[in-house]
């Protein structure tokens, strides 16, 4: 799939749009009106080298930048990004590194496939993840894992003008229900499937 998303903005505007947007505590992550997470303070040039280390594997460069030059997590699309350990972590006290393994485990699975750490949670067991080798963006739901029109760059120019990624990441079933306090009808969304193709390369060489 590809992303009709203008790619003008160079790496240093983005990281200038993204850094402007988490200032605001009110714009900080699509879930700020629920509960804002503190902007962790960059991570520094020995914690990323130490995670990278840990993970057998580099970070994707824009990726790295958004850790260094915004912070180490607590911005972003939906709850926000997910730091390195020492920076904001998930709802669970997790951080991308520890999630690695966690994500996506099973009997027949020791985590996410090589070079595949979160992104961010969007609730509902949904992830957003990234291929630290690509920079593409993929879904993580109960399916398992689909590519995205997104690498983290278009993600990223999407998110900072305001666009609903998660609209654009499932197929919606609508259906009609009571409010359990309300009594009254109310129409409710949702995801039905995760748009795109399976991903596929789960090793690389």
């Amino acid at each position: 799939m590809s992303s009709d998303v203008d790619i003008s903005m160079s790496q240093d505007e983005i990281i200038h749009a993204v850094k402007q947007r988490a200032m605001d505590v009110t714009m900080r992550t699509d879930y700020a009106d629920r509960d804002c997470p503190e902007l962790a303070l960059p991570a520094t040039p020995y914690a990323i080298t130490q995670a990278e280390s840990v993970l057998g594997f580099p970070l994707h460069p824009l990726h790295r930048r958004l850790l260094t030059d915004v912070g180490n997590g607590g911005f972003g699309p939906g709850d926000g990004l997910i730091g390195l350990p020492g920076g904001r972590l998930d709802d669970d006290g997790r951080s991308l590194v520890e999630l690695r393994h966690v994500l996506w485990s099973g009997p027949k699975r020791a985590g996410l496939p090589e070079k595949v750490l979160a992104l961010c949670d969007w609730g509902d067991s949904i992830w957003s993840c990234i291929d630290e080798k690509t920079g593409a963006v993929l879904t993580l739901d109960e399916s398992g894992l689909t590519e995205t029109p997104w690498c983290l760059h278009t993600w990223l120019i999407e998110w900072v003008r305001g666009e609903k990624l998660f609209g654009k990441m499932f197929v919606f079933h609508e259906r009609t229900i009571t409010n359990p306090f309300t009594k009254q009808l109310m129409m409710v969304r949702t995801p039905a499937g995760a748009i795109g193709a399976p991903f596929k390369r789960l090793k690389f060489d």
